[in-house]
């Protein structure tokens, strides 16, 4: 029986070896360098980069003069100025009623020239003895008050011509013809010069950073190309609705503006130069900002790094050199000592 078995293993082994079949695929042994990940790296480079921080605001007047009727319940008769007029100080704006003060000046020029009447009268008088002093001193008082009433009622009368305080654009009107002026409500406002600026609205954290004399970059209504701006004043106060702080900015150039349009800006902070990295290397996590870089030997070792600006796709960092090689875009598979293969960035 065992020769038999020994026989039939003989013939097949020489059957198989005489077949003509094609052998099996080769056994395939993976080395370490082919799991291993391939990362693009790119090396840091010098960098100077402009710090902004955006902000939103209105064109206002630089400074404006608010134009109140100094007489009160009188009514307006006409108006001689529109928005958008060019007024220069002492130009006609309206004209109150002034017929009732009219009536009043009379009768103070009568109440004067009856005080001064009498006072003459017991003046001439008065060393005769006819009169007392006390007489001659009352009649010298009630003449002076009736002169102060008088040069009051005239200089009401002058006021109902209402003018312009100061040369500049009328950019507001309140007055109509027919209505009665009110104490305390201004009836024109005037830009002063006519001059135009922007009030942009710089966060709180960012405020106290605004250069004097800084420049900014503004987005107007209208024009394709931002404008350059001037830091003029930081308003040493925060608004407590928005946590903001005031910056005027001067305009540059004769343009017209429009009071009230609404303005984007990019106020410049500060200059930075420092090495800079793609933003996609930088990582974070509970210890803080890093990058991950590779060795000579190909292995990954972490980096801290302290973010100073991001532009452009771009992060200028603390904590790197020149010749390092950075991973420019590191995910979560990579670990500090892990060994990886290397694509230089394009």
């Amino acid at each position: 029986m065992g020769t038999v078995l020994a026989g039939v293993a003989a013939f097949a082994g020489v059957s198989l070896s005489g077949s003509g079949a094609e052998p099996g695929p080769p056994t395939v042994t993976r080395t370490a360098a082919d799991t291993m990940l391939s990362v693009t790296v790119t090396a840091p480079r010098e960098k100077t980069a402009v710090e902004r921080v955006p902000a939103t605001g209105l064109l206002v007047p630089r400074e404006e003069a608010a134009v109140m009727a100094e007489v009160a319940n009188v009514r307006i008769l006409g108006v001689a100025a529109e928005v958008g007029d060019r007024v220069r100080r002492g130009d006609r704006l309206a004209v109150l009623d002034a017929e009732s003060l009219r009536l009043q000046v009379q009768q103070m020029e009568a109440d004067h020239a009856k005080a001064r009447d009498e006072y003459a009268r017991v003046n001439s008088i008065r060393d005769s003895g006819a009169v007392s002093k006390s007489i001659v001193t009352e009649k010298k008082s009630a003449l002076e008050a009736a002169k102060a009433r008088l040069d009051e009622a005239r200089l009401a009368l002058r006021r109902t011509v209402v003018t312009a305080p100061e040369d500049g654009t009328v950019f507001e009107r309140r007055a109509t013809a027919g209505t009665v002026t009110a104490a305390g409500e201004p009836l024109f406002r005037i830009a002063k010069g006519g001059e135009v600026e922007a009030d942009l609205r710089v966060p709180e954290g960012d405020a106290g950073r605004v250069p004097p004399q800084g420049r900014v970059a503004l987005s107007l209504p209208g024009l394709d190309t931002p404008v350059a701006g001037t830091v003029r004043l930081v308003t040493p106060r925060i608004d407590a609705s928005d946590r903001s702080a005031s910056v005027r900015v001067s305009i540059a150039g004769d343009r017209p503006l429009m009071i009230g349009a609404f303005v984007h800006g990019a106020v410049d902070l500060a200059t930075v130069t420092a090495f800079a990295v793609p933003s996609t290397a930088v990582q974070r996590d509970a210890q803080g900002a890093f990058v991950w870089a590779v060795e000579d030997g190909g292995r990954v070792v972490r980096r801290p790094v302290l973010p100073l600006l991001r532009q452009d796709g771009l992060t200028l960092v603390d904590g790197v050199t020149a010749g390092l090689n950075v991973v420019a875009r590191a995910g979560s598979l990579l670990r500090s000592g892990d060994r990886v293969k290397t694509v230089e960035a394009r």
